[in-house]
C-alpha cells in the first residue's frame, strides 16, 4: 500500500510539472465541439503538448513508455499530432550493473555442467560473458557471450520489473475511474478494452519464453528468404526472465546514412518486400520494425530483431485488406472503397458513398504520385473522417507499415510502396494457387466433398449408371458396330459430366476460402447440371 501511495506522489508530480491534466481537459473539450480539424495556431499548440506528454511518459518510466507507444497506435484515442509524437518515445536508459542483474538470473533455468552437474552461477554455463550491457532499455538489458563456440546475445529482464508494472497498471485503472466518473468525462473509447489489450501486451513482452516462440515462426516463414535473416533460439538457456539467441552481425538501419545510394535503394526495396510478405501472405508481422530492430548484413540482407511485439490477421481480414492494397496499385476507386467499407463492417447506406468515393480517389492519388512522402496513415485518417470501426489489428498494422514506410523514404527519398504491390501479387498467387497448397486443401475438405458427393440430386445417378454400364459394355460383344459407337459415345459423355461434376464440387468447397475458386465451382456445377439434365430427358 505503501509503495502505491508513493507512486500516486510521483506520478501526480509529474502530471503538475507538465500540465497534463489540462491538456487532457483541454483537448477533451476539442473533441466534444468537433474542432479537431481546426486552424494552425491550435496545431502548433497540440505539437508542444505532445512534447510534454512524451517527455513526462519518459520520465515516468517503462510503463508509461510503453502505454505510449501503444496509444501512438491509435488515433481513435489520441489525435494524429500527439501519435507521431509518441512514436519518438525511446527505451535508452542508464543501465544496471551487473550485480544488480543477480536477482533476475537465479531465476532462469539451465542445466548442470557435464563435470559436476552443478553451475555456482549462470555465466559459468558460457566460455565467455561480457558483463557491460551492448544494450539497456527499462524492461531488459542486452549482454554478449560465448556459448560452445558459438557467439550469443543474452536478454535478461531487469529485476522486479513485472512489480513496478503492475503497480502502474493498477493505478492507471483508478485514473480511468477518476476522469470518467468523478469528473464525469464522457467518451466512446473503449478505455477497458484498450487498457486489457495494453496489459496483455505488457505481459507477452514480458514474457521471453513468447517471445523466443515469435522468432521460431518468423524463422519458419522466412526459411526460404536467404537474403532475410532471424535469430536462432536457444532453447536450453531461454526462461521465462532470459533470452539466449543467435548474435547477429551487422549495421543498425538508423546508421544508413553510411551506405551508398544504390545500396539504400537495395535495402529499402528489401524491407518494403519482406514486410508486406509477412502482412499479405504470412498474416503474422513484427509489429515495432523501428530502425533499430533491423540490421544491414554484409552480403546485403537485412535482419529484424525484438519480436516481443507481433500482429496477426485472420484469413478474413487479410484478404480484405489485401483488396484495397490491390484496388489502391490498379486505382480501382470502387474496389478499394468496397473492400474498406467491408473491413470496417459498413454499409455503403450509412455514410455517404459519393464523398467517400473521392476521397478514395484522392488517396490513390496521392499513394501514386506523392513521392518522398509518408501515405501509410492516410487511411486511418480516412477511418476518422468517416467514423468507421476498424479491427484492432488494423491500428497495430498501420503503426508499423508507418514504420517500414518511413524508414524506405529515408534510405530512398523517391521510394514508393506501389512499387513492391506486382512482385506480391505474383507470390500471393503462387502461394494460393500451386499444386500443394490445393492437394493440401482438397485433403483437409475431403469429409465435406464426400458428404456433398451424398447428396448429389437422384437424378444424376443415371450417369453414375452409365459408368458401370462401361465395364460392362467392354465384355459384351456387341453385333451391330453403329449402336456400339453410339454406347462408347454416350459413355464418354457420361464420363465427361461426372469428372466435370467432382471437380466442380472439389472447386466449391475450396472456394469457401478462395472466392475466385468458388464461381470457376458454381459455373462448372451448373455446366455438368445442365448436360445431366439433357442426357435425361433423351432419354424419356
Amino acid at each position: 500500500m505503501f509503495n502505491k501511495i508513493k507512486r500516486y506522489f510521483k506520478i501526480l508530480q509529474v502530471f503538475h510539472k507538465y500540465k497534463l491534466h489540462n491538456i487532457l481537459l483541454k483537448e477533451y473539450k476539442q473533441k466534444q465541439e468537433s474542432v479537431d480539424l481546426c486552424t494552425c495556431p491550435i496545431d502548433f499548440e497540440r505539437k508542444s503538448n505532445s512534447v510534454k506528454l512524451r517527455t513526462a511518459f519518459e520520465e515516468l518510466g517503462p510503463t508509461f513508455i510503453k502505454l505510449g507507444q501503444a496509444m501512438s497506435k491509435r488515433p481513435d484515442i489520441i489525435p494524429i499530432e500527439y501519435g507521431k509524437e509518441l512514436e519518438k518515445l525511446q527505451e535508452m536508459v542508464q543501465p544496471y550493473d551487473f550485480e544488480r542483474m543477480q536477482p533476475a538470473l537465479s531465476m532462469g533455468f539451465y542445466p548442470g555442467s557435464k563435470e559436476t552437474g552443478i553451475y555456482s552461477n549462470f555465466i559459468d554455463i558460457f566460455d565467455q560473458f561480457n558483463t557491460e550491457p551492448i544494450a539497456s532499455a527499462s524492461i531488459a538489458q542486452v549482454y554478449e557471450a560465448v556459448l560452445n563456440g558459438e557467439n550469443v546475445v543474452v536478454k535478461i529482464a531487469r529485476p522486479g520489473m513485472m512489480d513496478v508494472i503492475n503497480l502502474d497498471l493498477d493505478i492507471l485503472y483508478d485514473l480511468k475511474f477518476i476522469f470518467l466518473k468523478l469528473l464525469k468525462i464522457k467518451t466512446q473509447i473503449d478505455i477497458d478494452g484498450f487498457l486489457e489489450e495494453f496489459k496483455i501486451m505488457l505481459n507477452r513482452e514480458l514474457d521471453y519464453r513468447n517471445e523466443a516462440l515469435n522468432m521460431e515462426r518468423f524463422r519458419e516463414n522466412f526459411k526460404n528468404v536467404k537474403q532475410v535473416q532471424i535469430p536462432k533460439v536457444y532453447w536450453e538457456l531461454t526462461s521465462d526472465n532470459i533470452l539466449v539467441m543467435e548474435h547477429i552481425y551487422g549495421v543498425p538501419l538508423r546508421d544508413f546514412r553510411t551506405f551508398s545510394l544504390d545500396k539504400r535503394k537495395r535495402i529499402a526495396k528489401l524491407i518494403s518486400s519482406s514486410f508486406l510478405r509477412m502482412v499479405y501472405i504470412d498474416g503474422y508481422f513484427h509489429a515495432d520494425p523501428h530502425p533499430g530492430n533491423i540490421f544491414v548484413m554484409k552480403d546485403g540482407g537485412i535482419a529484424y530483431l525484438d519480436f516481443g511485439a507481433v500482429g496477426k490477421l485472420d484469413s478474413e481480414i487479410k484478404k480484405e485488406m489485401y483488396s484495397i492494397f490491390y484496388g489502391v496499385y490498379i486505382k480501382d476507386v470502387d474496389l478499394a472503397a468496397r473492400s474498406f467499407l467491408k473491413l470496417a463492417k459498413k454499409s455503403p447506406d450509412d455514410i455517404d458513398i459519393h464523398a467517400f468515393k473521392w476521397d478514395v480517389d484522392e488517396l490513390i492519388t496521392r499513394q501514386h504520385y506523392g513521392k518522398g512522402e509518408r501515405h501509410s496513415d492516410d487511411f486511418v485518417k480516412l477511418a476518422l473522417k468517416y467514423d468507421l470501426s476498424l479491427p484492432r489489428t488494423f491500428s497495430l498494422l498501420e503503426r508499423a507499415l508507418v514504420l517500414i514506410e518511413s524508414t524506405s523514404l529515408d534510405l530512398d527519398p523517391e521510394y514508393n510502396i506501389m512499387s513492391d504491390v506486382r512482385t506480391l501479387s505474383k507470390e500471393i498467387a503462387r502461394s494460393k494457387y500451386s499444386p500443394a497448397r490445393l492437394v493440401e486443401d482438397f485433403q483437409m475438405e475431403w469429409d465435406n466433398i464426400y458428404d456433398l458427393m451424398k447428396n448429389v440430386p437422384t437424378g444424376i445417378n443415371d450417369i453414375f449408371e452409365s459408368v458401370k454400364m462401361f465395364k460392362e459394355a467392354s465384355v459384351v460383344k456387341q453385333e451391330n458396330a453403329i449402336e456400339n459407337r453410339r454406347l462408347i459415345i454416350s459413355i464418354l459423355h457420361n464420363l465427361f459430366i461426372t469428372v466435370l461434376l467432382i471437380a466442380s464440387i472439389i472447386l466449391l468447397v475450396l472456394g469457401q476460402k478462395e472466392p475466385g475458386l468458388e464461381t470457376i465451382g458454381l459455373v462448372g456445377f451448373a455446366i455438368s447440371i445442365i448436360l445431366a439434365a439433357i442426357r435425361i430427358l433423351r432419354k424419356i
